[in-house]
């Protein structure tokens, strides 16, 4: 595996085992808009719920986003990191690799999280769906990472992340992007799909990223 000096990593199904509550959050308030979707057509809404909504044809779709989100923060603050994360970040934190986090979750759903689980320090830059426009596959949150990381070669650079939208916006980023799939993913992603979106790297353990130091 190719070494590099920064890491850009995804929160949501990457780091922390967040799909399963953001798929049952979901599937409840699209339900209540009438819509009977499968696992995996609720995890393509995943960081897109504005323009899937449109597309389903709901109506009220700023009170389906409230109750989505409401629904998701009573079981959030109990959420796992994926095992080997922890290990991980501080493989890459000894190895004085630069890390950003980047996630469309908003500031208020992740920071009591990244206390709670004490890795705050390992980042020297958090990205959150608040501070950007455009939501990944746009580039916008990764460009503002490597902004504050200094990044002059692109090259040095890779994204970390679980889906369709964390490679979309490595590749409209320019940088290489580490597909992470464990087992537990099949229900929410079909890898043929994602692997036509040609990450660098897939991994299905989340360990083998301490092979790009």
């Amino acid at each position: 595996m190719k070494q590099y000096e920064y890491f850009l990593l995804d929160w949501d199904g990457n780091l922390a085992k967040t799909l399963d509550i953001w798929l049952e959050a979901c599937r409840a308030a699209y339900e209540r808009n009438g819509l009977r979707l499968t696992d995996g057509e609720i995890a393509a809404s995943f960081g897109a719920v504005t323009e899937y909504l449109t597309r389903w044809g709901v109506k009220d779709i700023a009170s389906t986003i409230d109750e989505m989100d409401k629904l998701a923060k009573q079981k959030l603050p109990d959420v796992a990191l994926y095992p080997d994360a922890l290990e991980v970040l501080e493989g890459l934190k000894a190895a004085n690799k630069k890390m950003a986090l980047i996630t469309t979750s908003i500031h208020e759903n992740i920071e009591h999280l990244l206390e709670k689980h004490h890795v705050n320090d390992f980042f020297d830059v958090v990205i959150a769906g608040d501070d950007v426009q455009h939501h990944k596959p746009h580039p916008e949150s990764l460009e503002m990472a490597l902004d504050h990381l200094g990044v002059q070669d692109k090259k040095l650079a890779v994204m970390v992340g679980d889906s369709d939208k964390d490679l979309g916006a490595a590749t409209n980023a320019g940088i290489d992007s580490i597909l992470f799939y464990p087992p537990e993913h099949q229900k929410f992603y079909d890898i043929d799909a994602l692997h036509q979106l040609n990450p660098t790297y897939t991994v299905s353990d989340f360990r083998e990223i301490l092979k790009a130091i």
